[in-house]
């Protein structure tokens, strides 16, 4: 088994990131900070607003400072959107707070980098209860016109009334989306297609050139080398691996080689989850369906065989959101 490991780490060292000490680099930075640092210098130019402390990234200097600040400096800071109560979905991060300001820069950063203008029509698919958007309205609220489509009824309502600034629809577990063609300049969706069945990425992939706008760019995430090497090496994340279809009752240790084993051979591998009650997301889903939506990694060549003929692939970066996620970005042309 460690044999087996160690052959995969080793055929993909490239997309593994690694520390100067040959450990798995565990944190990861965006190389900017957009939205962190335009809200940042606002809250430091106002004299009324207690000043952030000094710190190596500002989208930590923002969250810190928010843990902290009393609620009228908040509602003042225009950040004044507490954690959704449950059921509503939200996925805690490093911060207790509601705002994921260090995702957001990191997608920011990664469309700046590739050239992207961070303006037009924006659509957050899957937006969950809207931290990003929260994020992106309140750093930019001039420069993009916001949409979020998520299939969480409850989700969808929390966000409309506590975003401001946000268009957000419910939509089905399957295409078509309630937008017209070539409605976005951008769309953006993490940990999406981490979750997505094979062909239901392909139709999903299908639908997002047809709301994308000739020229548009379209930035998503998935599982790749580092995710598993992550899984391998730190046993980062630890799911409940019984809980997906393809064994009985799988261990990590079986569940690890049968994804190591199949990526290798297929370029690919996905399980579904057994049970709607087994993942948070599609419990909150009105006659939600398990058979497409489970556990899913990709290798570049696999991806490229899911893609339509004119989204072309302009970027890849390795382990960048959640620490563990690849992020591409697509073009349509």
């Amino acid at each position: 088994m460690e044999k087996v490991f160690e052959s995969f780490l080793k055929e993909h060292r490239a997309e593994i990131v690694w520390e100067d000490d040959e450990t798995l680099r565990r944190d990861m930075h965006p190389q900017f900070s957009p939205a962190s640092s335009q809200i940042l210098s606002q809250i430091i130019v106002d004299s009324q607003l207690t000043k952030p402390e000094d710190g190596a990234f500002p989208y930590a200097q923002l969250s810190k400072w928010l843990m902290t600040a009393p609620r009228d400096q908040r509602i003042r800071a225009d950040l004044a959107i507490d954690i959704p109560p449950s059921p509503i979905h939200f996925v805690p991060g490093q911060y207790q707070i509601f705002y994921d300001f260090k995702n957001t820069d990191m997608v920011l950063s990664e469309l700046l980098s590739a050239g992207i203008q961070i303006k037009g029509t924006l659509l957050d698919f899957g937006c969950s209860s809207g931290r990003n958007l929260a994020v992106l309205r309140r750093a930019f609220p001039s420069k993009i016109q916001l949409f979020g489509v998520d299939p969480a009824q409850d989700s969808v309502d929390w966000l409309q009334k506590n975003v401001g600034g946000v268009s957000a629809t419910v939509s089905k577990q399957s295409p078509p989306l309630p937008f017209d063609d070539e409605q976005f300049d951008i769309i953006i969706a993490k940990s999406i297609w981490t979750h997505f069945s094979p062909s239901a990425g392909r139709q999903w992939f299908a639908e997002m050139r047809r709301v994308l706008k000739k020229g548009g760019h379209f930035l998503f995430s998935t599982h790749g080398p580092h995710d598993v090497a992550s899984r391998i090496l730190l046993n980062i994340p630890s799911p409940r691996y019984d809980r997906y279809t393809g064994h009985e009752k799988w261990t990590r240790e079986g569940f690890l080689m049968d994804l190591v084993d199949t990526y290798k051979r297929s370029g690919y591998y996905f399980q579904a989850f057994k049970e709607v009650g087994y993942q948070p997301d599609l419990h909150l889903i009105e006659d939600a369906d398990t058979a497409e939506w489970g556990l899913m990694f990709i290798s570049p060549e696999y991806l490229k065989t899911m893609l339509p003929p004119d989204l072309s692939i302009v970027s890849r970066s390795v382990g960048r959101t959640g620490n563990r996620h690849d992020l591409y970005i697509v073009r349509r042309d």
